[in-house]
């Protein structure tokens, strides 16, 4: 596997990040020597960052895929950037990096986690994407309290939380030994209401384009998944257009990727690939 960290600024024209990238979020790609004719576009999700999205990248080098994945505005640099990027830039740069592939693969599919799997349902709508995967899709969101937030944003920007490092979860990147610990202080400690406000509008737009997604789509939701409700995903595969399949993982957690239940992250996987290397 070849790993690059020199990649085109798919961010340029929406939030410039003023604080330092830390290692484990760059954006990055695997590519082979020869370029093949398909590329998989991967999307972190809100308040994550590139490096959670390496196992799923490794498997589809392995399958014969050129693998991308951009960072989001105002993710793994500082608490102050992320208080400051907006739904419009995460999903410019998520149109963006779809654009520049497109332009140069016979055949693009996106593969969003979470908030990214909102970005990648917006995307594939918007480019008629024939394949797509939505890992813990952002769709429906029970927790966040949008009567309250929409007036609270105004006046409140941040309200501490407790957040504490967990030590079972296992990551793939090449990153910093205080990675964890920095954007726990940064992002993890809060709740930020402005970009929960942002998350919202990011999700109402994934399900308002719903009905008009003809891609093949899977999508794939942990029974123990705290955050998203296990309806997201039959909303989306419940769509009238495309081949649609449902999968549910009862002892998967919310970050399917890197899943603490090594079970479910290995099948999530799994049946990704199986998804987008069938015809």
């Amino acid at each position: 596997m070849t790993i690059t960290y020199d990649l085109p600024n798919f961010n340029a024209r929406y939030y410039k990040d003023r604080a330092p990238v830390r290692r484990c979020a760059r954006p990055w790609a695997m590519l082979h020597p020869q370029q093949p004719t398909r590329a998989v576009l991967l999307v972190h999700g809100y308040g994550g960052y590139p490096g959670e999205l390496i196992r799923p990248g490794v498997d589809l080098f392995d399958a014969g895929f050129d693998v991308y994945c951009p960072r989001l505005p105002g993710h793994g640099t500082s608490g102050r950037d992320f208080s400051r990027s907006r739904a419009e830039d995460w999903i410019g740069v998520t149109t963006a990096s779809f654009e520049y592939l497109k332009g140069r693969y016979g055949e693009v599919a996106i593969v969003g986690h979470s908030m990214g799997a909102a970005l990648a349902t917006i995307t594939a709508a918007a480019f008629s994407v024939k394949k797509l995967v939505l890992l813990a899709p952002a769709l429906l969101i029970p927790s966040i309290p949008v009567k309250q937030i929409r007036i609270m944003r105004h006046f409140i920007k941040r309200r501490r939380v407790e957040w504490v490092q967990d030590s079972e979860y296992h990551f793939y990147y090449d990153g910093d030994s205080d990675d964890d610990a920095y954007l726990g202080r940064e992002y993890w400690s809060y709740v930020f209401l402005e970009q929960l406000w942002q998350l919202e509008q990011v999700r109402r737009k994934a399900v308002g384009v719903v009905e008009t997604l003809a891609s093949d789509t899977l999508a794939v939701i942990g029974g123990k998944d705290t955050v998203i409700a296990p309806q997201a995903a039959l909303l989306v595969t419940s769509k009238p257009l495309g081949t649609n399949r449902h999968l549910e993982l009862p002892s998967g957690g919310h970050f399917l990727p890197y899943d603490k239940d090594k079970g479910a992250q290995d099948e999530a996987m799994e049946a990704t690939v199986a998804w987008l290397v069938t015809p």
